[in-house]
């Protein structure tokens, strides 16, 4: 099993998240009321922090929530039920607070956590790929005493508390499934380049995509990629961290791409040169000038254009260059989004050009959700440009990682 833990600033996103607005199996409450909805849950850890907000008046607390996910492997939880998933919820959250020091021994006589007796709330998941459950926590930084839940190399703690529990049921070590999971990324990385006929990042990201991982690409102000991460379940991996020497980082991928086409480029240059070879000298002289008349010369394109797969199928998508710069400067990243500005752009781009679905689809992707709704598209006598801000708004909205609504089940 692995674990990994962190404090956070956004408890009600996350809340919202973790229980995918209710959707997912709740296997544990502690200190809160049962069977309330996502937005009651953290109603009553926001009314309990309250309660001893003046004795942190001094110094508040910014990072109000601890967001912990833990996730045994497929065999070390085969079979488990609800109930069974509550236990390992309280064996993990009373190891965690055992835990005094880091792993390497740098850091010894931490402040211990007081996680027991705090309010929090675990929900069971599943990894969209591997179908591997996995809990995910939210727990309240104060405890229900008024003291401050210690988070000194919390995530490092998480690792602890993993290995303990590890080895005293002889799983394997949380560093031997990093080293699997970075073996089977680099498998389907390099899988996906021999399958590309050409690189290009918006194909590498769809594909990825489309194995069950979440890509999430760094480029700077020129939109050149220069760094990227994949994340598979709960844990994300640097393209540093791919392959062997580094092959797989944006500044090496696309002499990696030429490498694994090595036929295809010889054959290119052999047919080059087989033409050259076999031309008539008498091509090689300048053709004589024609009174034909001069062809105007054609504007310059200034379309953007961006590869899509839409419906298992992959299109060329253009729209004027005015409307990419109204849409890419009405981009906003939401807070803890999965997705970049390059990736909100894209859904703009694709509710633009009327492709709802497909916009739709791309944001759950990035961990968004909802849709456009009905009566969602261009007004009759709407301006191209006020509508490209429309979509950018939408697209902004569809890649928030939270619900926007509470349906409650019969």
């Amino acid at each position: 099993m692995i674990a990994t833990a962190r404090p956070i600033e956004h408890g009600q996103a996350m809340t919202n998240y973790a229980t995918k607005d209710f959707r997912a199996d709740i296997v544990k409450v502690n200190l809160l009321t049962e069977d309330l909805p996502p937005i009651g849950m953290w109603d009553e850890m926001v009314l309990h922090m309250n309660r001893f907000k003046q004795k942190f008046a001094r110094k508040p607390i910014d990072k109000t929530s601890i967001r912990i996910e833990v996730s045994p492997s497929m065999n070390e939880s085969d079979g488990w039920t609800l109930d069974d998933w509550r236990r390992f919820t309280e064996v993990f959250v009373n190891e965690l607070d055992q835990v005094t020091k880091t792993p390497d021994g740098k850091h010894k006589n931490l402040v211990r956590t007081n996680i027991k007796n705090s309010q929090y709330f675990a929900a069971l998941h599943y990894d969209a790929k591997s179908g591997i459950p996995h809990l995910h926590l939210v727990v309240n930084r104060i405890d229900k005493d008024g003291n401050i839940n210690d988070c000194h190399f919390i995530g490092e703690r998480a690792v602890a508390a993993a290995q303990a529990i590890n080895q005293r049921h002889g799983w394997k070590d949380p560093m031997e499934i990093r080293e699997e999971h970075l073996q089977q990324i680099t498998n389907d990385c390099m899988d996906i380049l021999k399958s590309l006929p050409r690189f290009d990042w918006a194909d590498y990201e769809t594909m990825l995509t489309k194995r069950g991982y979440k890509v999430k690409l760094q480029r700077d102000k020129e939109k050149v990629v220069r760094g990227y991460s994949i994340k598979m379940g709960n844990s994300s991996y640097k393209s540093s961290e791919l392959g062997t020497g580094r092959k797989l980082m944006p500044s090496q991928i696309e002499t990696t791409w030429g490498k694994l086409h090595p036929v295809q480029k010889q054959t290119a240059v052999q047919v080059l040169k087989s033409v050259d070879s076999k031309k008539p000298i008498a091509d090689s002289l300048p053709m004589p000038r024609t009174s034909s008349p001069k062809a105007k010369p054609t504007a310059p394109s200034t379309d953007y254009k961006q590869v899509f797969f839409i419906d298992g199928e992959q299109k060329q998508l253009s729209i004027p260059d005015r409307v990419y710069k109204e849409l890419d400067c009405n981009i906003v990243v939401p807070e803890n989004s999965d997705a970049t500005h390059e990736d909100i752009l894209k859904v703009a781009m694709l509710l633009f050009l009327d492709y709802a679905d497909a916009a739709t689809a791309m944001s759950e992707s990035y961990g968004g959700g909802g849709g456009t709704g009905t009566g969602w598209g261009k007004d009759k006598d709407e301006d191209e440009l006020e509508w490209a801000r429309r979509c950018a708004m939408k697209a902004n909205w569809l890649c928030k990682p939270m619900a926007r609504r509470w349906n409650r089940g019969k």
